[in-house]
């Protein structure tokens, strides 16, 4: 037997070794153990605390000494079933854990599906977005967003998309008439909407992200990030743009 065999149940390596080392006299004092083992009485006096809340170690008064006493063999069983019944709590405790720590990753993972962005800046944040996706297609391009961001902004967005090679399908309303707000490039396709299927909002989609524009006097974006709605909107996309016309 060595004092590595008492890792093997649970105790750190000092505890081991002042155990172990007890074990052989049956009782010491602290002083005795720390001239045999030749190590800091401050590790010894600690760990034979430690030994004592285990319940494998006890001592008595003997004149002005301390002696301690290693306890019964079956003191190893109890400390064993002692520690069985603390790991039965943390169980317990950690299922408890496990489960609020799963209503907090779903309260915040849905806290970033969703964002609000407001006004004209609100606006750019978002387009700036799409500048970075491969590809995007637009629902119901409306006069309102040409009138609010004006021609030379969105000169300068198109310019972008034709120097970043985007692909994009553009589904317009049928009063759309501002020939500024879209690129005249080969990877921009454009469909006009039969009247009876004009938008109220504008959609663009890119990235499994739907980002909803609202033209009201403070304007208001919602950019939703969800693979289901995303692939749900383009299902109505494609939809209407089998029905649109050149």
């Amino acid at each position: 037997m060595e004092s590595t065999d008492f890792e093997r149940l649970g105790l750190n390596k000092n505890e081991s070794k002042v155990y172990f080392e007890l074990l052989k006299s049956g009782s010491s004092t602290a002083a005795d153990l720390v001239k045999r083992m030749g190590i800091h009485r401050n590790i010894v006096y600690d760990n034979l605390e430690k030994l004592i809340a285990k319940g494998l170690v006890s001592y008595i008064i003997e004149g002005s000494k301390k002696l301690f006493i290693s306890q019964e063999p079956s003191a190893i069983l109890d400390f064993l079933d002692k520690k069985e019944e603390e790991m039965t709590i943390e169980r317990e405790v950690a299922k408890k854990l496990i489960s609020q720590i799963k209503n907090i990753k779903r309260n915040e993972f849905t806290g970033q599906e969703a964002e609000i962005f407001r006004g004209i800046k609100g606006m750019k944040k978002v387009l700036s977005e799409v500048l970075i996706a491969k590809e995007n297609s637009v629902l119901g391009m409306t006069n309102e967003s040409s009138d609010l961001l004006g021609e030379m902004y969105w000169k300068n967005y198109n310019a972008k998309i034709k120097d970043g090679k985007i692909k994009e399908r553009l589904l317009l309303n049928s009063d759309f008439n501002d020939i500024y707000s879209f690129s005249k490039n080969k990877n921009t396709q454009v469909k006009t909407l039969p009247k009876e299927f004009n938008q109220v909002t504008e959609i663009i989609l890119f990235d499994e992200k739907v980002a909803i524009f609202i033209y009201s006097e403070n304007p208001i974006v919602f950019l939703i990030k969800n693979k289901s709605l995303y692939h749900t909107y383009i299902q109505q996309f494609e939809f209407l743009w089998k029905l649109a016309k050149k």
